[in-house]
């Protein structure tokens, strides 16, 4: 093999390694030697271009070359299709309650609705979802032409209002009476969590009539004496919804409205099933939804669960959607369907809309996986005002994704982790610590940095920026280091570490503040003592003989 390429060292500053890794080599698997095809692939020989280099002028040397049959850049895998004109028209403006629902609203407000809708499959038509939780007023004016079906084991004992409300958001039909789904033309079902084997059965039944590309929604959450929690804590819910997954079914799951940090939630068996960056994390498929507000720019509210497990953020208060009193309910609006409950329909609303499109446009729907990576595709979605910190992802931009239209079994994964930060400086002023360094860069976009101490696994701060402020320490040594994370949540390695010495036995001096005798404080990178009861004279004005302070040295 290196006599083969050996003619190559014409172009030093290339070094080729195979394109197709051994165990994938048709002609190491002997079932498909028979193909006529099957001898090409172990030809192919590929290298990363040097920054700087003429590209041009390396692919022209390359192909002047004896040995080189055809060299080319290769390119990756970009979002870009076209989707059809929508056959069945889409009439928001007749429905009288659409000024009020902001959530379908262009970005960044919304999701942008009405861009979907204006192509084929953009109102969810060819689509299916289940709703999951207890009760619904199924024969609401605004549902009523969905004729719903129930799903069998399952009991609709309840108020009606929750369902109702999550209906409306996704299903509400076009009527010209009120709301407007944003996938009004998909064909919504629910499945009771009143029966016998709970949620967990709710969701079997509903892959019984569900197709790859449908949508389970899980609005449920759990509590164990705790914050609420995602339903999936719970190890049969776990297990549905990775079945279900399985089956190309997409399940979006409520993060719950307990406000819990994820990533430090510790399962009853001291695991940390929830956490991406430690061994311990268990994936389900599932979709997380984060909660956000309704103002633009978004931030997390505060009820939400966040963490680098949550995937998607959808609005979470103000969401203006149907309302019931009573399982028989016939009317009925609200205009104030709020947490991780209304972020969620909204989110499936994104979701049904995408695969109509996709079903439309090429024949099959995107697979569980690929609805994930998309909606974590940084370029292409809503952002949070401060993403390192309010964690909870990004909200769908319609226009954006289909304007960049992936093709169902091509959709990019982005496993490439950013650039190490580097150059980390770190000064200390007593109990504070200021931290600068170099930034880092990703192939698809960052969302922030991790700041670590000590070898503890959970970062101490995060930000946006290549700087950090962390306060309230005590006396002792610290040692930090910072990681760049991504949209898709990969971690860079981290840089430089720095270790200090924190003297926090002393603070900075303040004019308001009042010291008495002894007290030492700092000003200017110098420490005083105070001789006596003082405020508001500067140490470094009242440091000689006869003065209020005494100079005890740098610090």
């Amino acid at each position: 093999m290196q006599q083969e390429v050996s003619p190559l060292s014409a172009v030093p500053e290339l070094s080729f390694d195979p394109l197709i890794s051994q165990q994938f080599l048709p002609s190491a698997n002997k079932g498909m030697t028979a193909s006529p095809f099957a001898s090409v692939f172990d030809r192919y020989y590929y290298s990363k271009i040097p920054a700087g280099a003429d590209v041009e002028q390396l692919v022209q040397k390359l192909r002047s070359l004896s040995l080189v049959e055809e060299a080319y850049l290769s390119k990756k895998p970009e979002l870009a299709n076209t989707p059809f004109p929508n056959t069945t028209t889409v009439l928001p403006d007749n429905d009288p309650r659409f000024s009020f629902q902001k959530y379908a609203q262009a970005d960044p407000l919304g999701i942008n609705a009405p861009y979907a809708w204006q192509f084929e499959g953009g109102d969810g038509k060819g689509t299916q979802w289940a709703d999951i939780e207890w009760s619904w007023a199924l024969n609401h004016e605004d549902l009523a032409a969905h004729n719903i079906q129930l799903l069998p084991g399952g009991i609709n004992d309840g108020d009606g209002s929750h369902g109702t409300a999550v209906l409306g958001v996704v299903s509400a039909v076009d009527n010209a009476i009120g709301n407007i789904g944003l996938a009004n033309k998909a064909t919504p079902i629910v499945s009771s969590l009143v029966r016998s084997g709970g949620a967990a059965e709710a969701i079997l039944a509903a892959t019984q009539v569900l197709s790859p590309g449908d949508v389970i929604l899980l609005e449920i959450q759990i509590g164990f004496g705790g914050p609420w929690l995602p339903i999936e804590t719970q190890p049969a819910e776990f297990d549905a919804i990775q079945y279900a997954t399985s089956l190309g079914i997409v399940v979006v799951e409520a993060g719950a409205n307990g406000g819990a940090d994820l990533d430090q939630y510790q399962h009853w068996d001291n695991k940390y099933i929830y956490n991406r960056d430690l061994p311990d994390f268990k994936d389900s498929g599932a979709i997380l939804v984060g909660a956000g507000s309704s103002t633009a720019p978004h931030y997390r509210l505060d009820f939400s669960s966040h963490g680098n497990r949550i995937d998607v953020f959808g609005i979470g208060e103000n969401v203006a959607t149907l309302g019931a009193t009573s399982t028989a309910s016939t009317t009925g609006y609200t205009d104030y369907f709020n947490g991780t409950s209304s972020a969620s329909p909204v989110v499936v609303g994104a979701i049904l809309q995408l695969q109509g499109i996709a079903k439309a446009n090429f024949g099959e729907p995107y697979s569980p996986a690929e609805i994930r990576r998309i909606l974590r595709w940084l370029p292409f979605n809503t952002p949070t005002s401060d993403m390192a910190n309010d964690r909870i992802g990004t909200l769908p931009n319609l226009k954006q994704i289909i304007s960049n239209l992936p093709t169902p079994g091509a959709v990019p994964n982005d496993t490439e982790a950013p650039l190490a930060p580097t150059n980390l400086v770190v000064s200390t002023i007593t109990e504070t610590v200021n931290l600068n360094w170099t930034a880092s860069t990703d192939n698809v976009g960052l969302i922030g940095y991790d700041i670590y101490v000590n070898n503890d696994p959970f970062p101490k701060a995060r930000t946006t920026s290549n700087s950090a402020t962390i306060s309230g320490l005590t006396s002792g040594s610290y040692t930090f280091t910072v990681k760049a994370r991504d949209g898709f949540s990969n971690l860079s390695t981290e840089n430089n570490s720095v270790t200090v010495q924190v003297d926090a036995s002393f603070t900075p001096w303040s004019a308001s503040s009042v010291y008495v005798k002894d007290d030492i404080v700092s000003y200017d990178g110098v420490k005083y003592k105070a001789k006596w009861w003082t405020q508001n004279q500067r140490p470094d004005l009242n440091s000689n003989l006869y003065d209020v302070w005494t100079v005890l040295g740098p610090y």
